[in-house]
């Protein structure tokens, strides 16, 4: 009991010690870009930031010609130095990046499973991107409720890959036990984010093959079309993954 007691007041004194901070302001710095706005905690690297906006800028039009869309033309991008504060600026607890529609970004300075912060918010931008490519391609004026509901439907797998790929996330398949064991992952799995996240392991080749197997158009198409592999490439989620592993087999894993 005593050691329940314990553990009660602790746990108490955490949730006070968080309140307390979440009710302090930060003092937050401003860098503006072409394209970009960056706001940020003034106790982050400002040479860093400054080389994060470059990384943004240079990855404007490339990301909008290889979804052939037009991002949007100013992007709110916020960056965050603690957890906590991106959790209480998002709602997000399980992530360390989201995006707010197409042109507000959120991310954390130190992101899970990846160290490089331009990665990460290149990563968030293409997502933004994705969205504003998906809305574009909504007879217009779009219902927001219509598609709100229709987007729930456009799977994980594609959604992170995307920007995976276009964030030059690559992860070396010989590092990956389940790949050199021929245990590949089916879309379902890659679907489920708290199932080892293997979607973050293996999107940088799954639009690798796409592109290499089927081209920019179709793999653009794909996207339009939610990941309907059916419909786009004339193919079962099962033998598209059978053939995605292939590709990686005969490029990598020889």
């Amino acid at each position: 009991m005593q050691k329940f007691r314990k553990a009660l007041i602790i746990s108490a004194l955490l949730v006070l010690t968080l309140l307390v901070l979440s009710s302090i302001p930060e003092s937050r710095n401003e860098l503006k870009t072409q394209h970009f706005t960056l706001r940020f905690s003034s106790s982050m690297d400002s040479t860093a930031i400054a080389e994060l906006g470059e990384t943004l800028e240079n990855s404007y039009s490339r990301i909008g010609n290889d979804l052939k869309t037009q991002p949007y033309p100013t992007i709110e991008t916020n960056i965050y130095a603690q957890r906590w504060r991106y959790i209480k600026a998002t709602g997000n607890w399980g992530a360390s990046g989201s995006i707010e529609g197409i042109s507000k970004l959120h991310f954390l300075e130190q992101a899970w499973g990846e160290s490089d912060v331009n990665k990460t918010a290149v990563h968030e931008f293409v997502h933004a991107v994705t969205l504003k490519l998906l809305l574009d391609h909504e007879t217009q004026p779009v219902d927001s409720k219509t598609f709100d509901k229709k987007f729930m439907s456009f799977p994980v797998w594609l959604w992170e890959a995307i920007s995976v790929y276009e964030a030059k996330q690559f992860v070396e398949p010989r590092t990956l036990p389940y790949l050199n064991n021929g245990q590949y992952p089916s879309l379902s799995e890659l679907n489920n984010r708290t199932k080892g996240g293997k979607i973050y392991s293996c999107g940088y080749t799954i639009v690798e093959y796409i592109l290499d197997n089927y081209g920019q158009d179709n793999w653009v198409d794909l996207i339009k079309n939610y990941g309907n592999l059916k419909t786009t490439f004339g193919v079962t989620d099962e033998q598209f993954s059978k053939d995605w592993y292939g590709f990686v087999q005969e490029k990598y894993l020889k």
